[in-house]
């Protein structure tokens, strides 16, 4: 607040200088200079209290500043223009000062689409890539309709080329004001109506310039303390800026809705690029080409980021398919169309598959004793250690609460049983510690193997079998035993022991 206040009050005193050389010179001599130099000061000035109204910013707001830096970089820049072009009368320098005098306030203009309550304040790209095609349409029609026939006519600029420029600046000044009227969100509120406020108090000033008295004033005279003012009255919004609301972020992304008339811009903006460019190549055949390929570069980033998300967007539709969302396995529905896929391929080459079912033991007073969110954490811990003990071409899912399957191609019963001990003594040997507590996870497995697909139902009857002899055994162990349970029991203790922290 200190460093905003300083700020304020040196533009306060450069602008009463700015008054000082309009009375002393009034126009004259070295004044005209000094006026244009005292408005880069203040430019400077400006972009840098808007960059501090940036830091003090969360969410929307940030997008909402950096805009408007952007776009006032950009005046400043038509600034230094004009002030070079004053020194050195460049054609070449005349026109860019013009253009960028009329479209300074487009970066400015994206901020209508931010959206406070969703993205933290970011600008979507295929809405940020057709505002830049729609914009190439402005700057083509601008050239096209008023540009090109005026300068080709009399070789300056002509006093009716500014009308595009009140047009496209009245939209804009409207449209915050409406965006502050209609939203919900207080800060939004503040930002787009005093901004939106400001817009209309500087397209009024710019009128009056161009049409009222202004009209055929000299650089430096009284008029040029208007466009100090305009300079210094964006300076102390961004100065006095206190963000109040704290950013909404959301977990799942905004839902936007689509209609198809909504893509016949995008179709229809290259199409006016192409045919007004026609137009403005037979007298700058340079700048029609950069507006065609600035057309073009949007026109296939567009594609590029749509086809990126069409792919996305599939993945994540293919995965939610087959996966389970809690720990990232394969579903009920995909490990037993997996196992019938194994099943059919055993049959072909007269191999087994191997299926082992799941349980863990007592997890029912896991979820009543450190609730279901340990719980979850729990089977998440479990989930991938069976994941890390089975062979990569080995098949896991979860198929109920806290009951999994593995599909074992190639394995005998008794291979089944050694990959389903392997399991087993791992899981056994990770301490979990949730809350500082440590808690005991074990697990129940039953065994069975099969080699013709018909008999998938009895296949998974035998594993869900041999799991209840498990249970009813003590638990913590594999069932059938085979004879092999005192080799286990050596096993198990030899393996080391993994710690997780919940």
């Amino acid at each position: 607040m200190p460093r905003s206040r300083s700020i304020l009050g040196v533009a306060g005193l450069i602008w009463m200088a700015h008054v000082g050389v309009v009375l002393f010179f009034h126009g004259q001599g070295p004044g005209p200079l000094l006026s244009d130099f005292i408005q880069l000061i203040l430019g400077a000035m400006l972009i840098y209290a808007i960059a501090q109204a940036s830091q003090r910013s969360e969410g929307m707001a940030i997008s909402f500043w950096r805009l408007g830096a952007v776009a006032y970089t950009l005046l400043f820049v038509a600034q230094t223009l004009s002030v070079y072009n004053d020194l050195f009368h460049a054609t070449a320098v005349s026109w860019t000062n013009n253009m960028l005098f009329s479209f300074w306030f487009v970066p400015l203009a994206m901020a209508i689409f931010l959206d406070p309550e969703h993205e933290a304040g970011k600008i979507d790209t295929i809405v940020a890539l057709d505002f830049v095609q729609g914009v190439l349409v402005c700057v083509a029609a601008y050239l096209y309709f008023f540009f090109i026939p005026k300068t080709a006519a009399s070789g300056e600029m002509a006093h009716e080329v500014w009308a595009p420029y009140f047009l496209g600046y009245s939209f804009v000044a409207g449209a915050f004001i409406l965006r502050a009227g209609l939203t919900r969100s207080r800060d939004s509120r503040v930002l787009f109506g005093r901004v939106g406020g400001f817009l209309a108090l500087s397209g009024c000033i710019d009128a009056l310039y161009y049409y009222g008295p202004g009209l055929g004033l000299k650089t430096g005279t009284w008029f040029d303390l208007f466009w100090s003012a305009l300079l210094v009255i964006p300076m102390i919004i961004a100065g006095i800026w206190r963000q109040t609301e704290a950013p909404e972020l959301t977990l799942q992304a905004p839902q936007r809705e689509k209609r198809i008339y909504t893509e016949i811009f995008f179709l229809l903006y290259p199409l006016l690029v192409l045919f007004m460019s026609l137009r403005i190549a037979r007298e700058r055949l340079g700048l029609a080409a950069v507006v065609v390929c600035l057309s073009f570069v949007c026109s296939s980033a567009r594609l590029l980021v749509t086809q990126h998300r069409l792919l996305q967007a599939r993945e994540a539709l293919r995965r939610e398919a087959s996966r389970d969302g809690l720990t990232s396995l394969w579903n009920r529905k995909a490990i037993l169309s997996m196992l019938e896929r194994e099943l059919l391929r055993a049959e072909r080459d007269r191999q087994t598959v191997g299926l082992i079912m799941i349980d863990v033991d007592h997890f029912k007073k896991i979820n009543d004793t450190r609730g279901h969110a340990a719980g979850d954490a729990v089977l998440r811990i479990i989930a991938s250690g069976i994941a890390a003990m089975v062979r990569p071409y080995d098949s896991v899912g979860r198929i109920g609460g806290e009951e999994f399957l593995i599909v074992a191609p190639n394995c005998g019963l008794a291979e089944t049983w050694e990959l389903a001990e392997r399991v087993r003594v791992h899981v056994a040997n990770c301490n979990i510690i949730v809350s500082g507590a440590a808690v005991q996870v074990s697990l129940s497995l039953g065994v069975a193997t099969g080699s013709v697909s018909s008999e998938l139902e009895k296949l998974l009857h035998a594993s869900d079998t041999a799991l209840y002899q498990a249970k009813n055994a003590g638990r913590n162990r594999v069932e059938p035993s085979l004879g092999l349970a005192a080799s286990a029991t050596q096993s198990a203790a030899a393996a080391p022991n993994r710690d997780f922290w919940l």
